[in-house]
């Protein structure tokens, strides 16, 4: 009888052990999109609103997990899970489920440079059990080279919402990759307009467009004016989904912007 015991232990301790395995949920996009990269799917609980949709995830969308709202009652049923969550967007719920005593991580979009955000997805990979997936994933990222060559690299990046701030930390590093500059005077949505584009004199400008036409300052991407001045310059569009957090994404743009630069 101990004998037969054992042998049932000894056959059914991997299936226990994939059971007691870390579950993760995600509440943010930028976490979905890094979750489900690092992830083997049985690790997701569930994840945010926004992992459905095509427009601003990546390559990898959730075909099948649940979807939550930041909610503490949606979250009620997977208290037992480890939360990934950013508590700059949700402070108060950050709060309540640590005073649960739930496992929460905060990922509050604070990597400023490639390096942090490497050493980022090297945590998620410790994390989650899949340090060869972050490493090879890393390893990947950083022998891409899309320098353009482009000796007149002085950029403008206009989106469907508008001007971009290349000061931000993935605008920054989406224009390194690619060998480029900003342009040297700052635009701002309050100044931003056909004449100060023209007075920044670019020598590039990408476009960053889901052609959703979100608002009027979307229509002067197709200006007869602005089209006539880049009519022999490089301008190059990419879906806005590539630019929304500062992950891969960055460097799957720079991939397509560089392809397309070929291309012309």
């Amino acid at each position: 009888m101990k004998k037969t015991l054992t042998f049932f232990t000894a056959l059914f301790l991997p299936f226990t052990t994939a059971l007691a395995q870390e579950q993760f949920v995600s509440l943010t996009l930028c976490s979905d999109r890094l979750l489900i990269e690092l992830a083997h799917p049985e690790q997701i609980s569930a994840m945010s609103l926004y992992s459905r949709n095509p427009l601003i995830m990546l390559d990898k969308i959730n075909q099948d997990k649940p979807i939550l709202e930041p909610q503490l009652t949606q979250l009620l049923p997977y208290l037992d899970k480890t939360i990934l969550i950013n508590e700059h967007f949700y402070p108060q719920l950050a709060t309540d489920l640590k005073k649960l005593g739930v496992k929460i991580i905060p990922l509050n979009d604070t990597p400023q440079t490639p390096e942090q955000l490497f050493e980022l997805i090297l945590q998620l990979g410790q994390l989650t059990e899949n340090q060869s997936t972050a490493e090879q994933l890393v390893q990947r990222l950083k022998q891409q080279n899309f320098s353009l060559n482009q000796p007149l690299s002085d950029t403008l990046v206009l989106s469907d919402t508008g001007v971009i701030d290349s000061a931000q930390p993935h605008y920054q590093t989406l224009l390194t990759l690619l060998g480029l500059t900003p342009i040297k005077l700052q635009l701002t949505p309050q100044n931003f307009s056909l004449e100060k584009i023209l007075l920044s004199q670019p020598n590039v400008l990408i476009s960053l467009t889901d052609k959703q036409g979100y608002n009027e300052q979307a229509e002067l991407l197709n200006h007869p004016i602005l089209q006539k001045i880049f009519h022999n310059r490089p301008l190059v569009s990419i879906p806005l989904k590539y630019t929304y957090c500062f992950d891969h994404g960055i460097w799957q743009g720079a991939e397509k912007v560089y392809q397309q630069w070929q291309g012309k």
